[in-house]
């Protein structure tokens, strides 16, 4: 099973929510277009009022929002709260009774916790309630999406993509449209000088070199990536896949680096993808905060150029500091 995680932070979980209300963490992607997110309801939902209610909640791709879908793959959920000095565990469960569908899009306890035992047992940290929401999916054994019947009826056109260095590649416009919403809406409607002249102008764009379009375009046929240990290629991909709207390709992209993270590239990493919110973001804020000290000690030499290049980056560090200061003092 492959597991992700979102966490939602409660401020005065046992205070000033009414029954009902709902706190969200952001969207989390999984592949082929899927997302998932953990829903809170501080105060309960109806009927479960002083109690702190916790969900898993599943969207479709956007192809498939207004069908009946069903989602086998979520095997397994579990909740746990990050305490002031550990985290606890609360609940685990094994697969759902039925597969999430469109009708039962969320799972987990209408009942995580009550509100007088996160009272008694010092479960907040600043006032706030930290929950962390795990699901366990099946791994993906056969990544490419099929292609609907219609797009064989189309007569073949083909696209032509201009890139940074003066090359172009060329593609079949019917699998760039099936395969992108963002190259749909722009090959599709006369609006747009792309749609009417077949050409994507992506020379003012530095990461659109030969080696990566070609990767994105590989991906559009197979749906799989290997970055063969080239950390940059990788992440050249990830940022092209971003402005694409590739939800899939950036989740396969970051699934080759999350391995590949160790103390000598964490800051590298974790500067590229701050704020992205995704598993090679999680991956790398779990290890700074479990080796904070001696992060910033390996890469001493290169804070000063962190703070220059990198502003959001030096603020979070700095953050992270502050917090182990507060812990050891504690």
């Amino acid at each position: 099973l492959v597991w992700h995680s979102a966490e939602v932070i409660v401020a005065h979980p046992c205070a000033a929510y009414p029954n009902g209300a709902k706190v969200e963490s952001s969207w989390k992607s999984l592949p082929h277009g899927w997302h998932f997110r953990v829903e809170v309801h501080p105060n309960g939902r109806t009927g479960h009022q002083g109690f702190v209610s916790a969900w898993i909640r599943i969207r479709p791709p956007a192809v498939m929002e207004r069908t009946d879908w069903i989602f086998p793959e979520m095997q397994r959920v579990r909740f746990l709260i990050k305490g002031l000095r550990k985290s606890h565990s609360l609940h685990s469960s094994q697969a759902p009774p039925c597969p999430v569908s469109k009708s039962h899009a969320a799972c987990g306890p209408p009942r995580l916790v009550d509100h007088d035992t996160v009272r008694k047992n010092n479960l907040l940290r600043g006032g706030k309630l930290r929950i962390v929401g795990e699901a366990a999916f099946l791994p993906v054994n056969s990544p490419c999406r099929d292609l609907p019947p219609e797009v064989f009826s189309k007569k073949p056109e083909f696209v032509t993509f201009l890139l940074a260095d003066g090359s172009s590649l060329h593609f079949d416009k019917r699998l760039v449209v099936e395969r992108s919403i963002h190259f749909a809406n722009m090959l599709s409607s006369e609006a747009w000088l792309e749609s009417r002249t077949n050409v994507v102008d992506l020379r003012n764009n530095e990461q659109a070199d030969v080696k990566s379009m070609q990767a994105v375009l590989c991906h559009f046929m197979s749906q799989r990536f290997r970055a063969a240990c080239d950390d940059d290629h990788a992440f050249s991909v990830r940022k092209l896949a971003d402005q694409f709207c590739l939800d899939e390709l950036v989740q396969e992209v970051e699934s080759e680096l999350v391995p590949r993270v160790c103390k000598d590239n964490l800051l590298k990493f974790l500067g590229r993808v701050l704020g992205s919110g995704g598993i090679l973001e999680a991956r790398c804020l779990e290890m700074v905060k479990a080796n904070a000290c001696e992060v910033l000690e390996k890469h001493g030499s290169l804070l000063d150029q962190v703070v220059d290049d990198n502003p959001a980056l030096a603020k979070f560090l700095m953050r992270v500091m502050l917090n182990a200061l507060r812990a050891g003092r504690s």
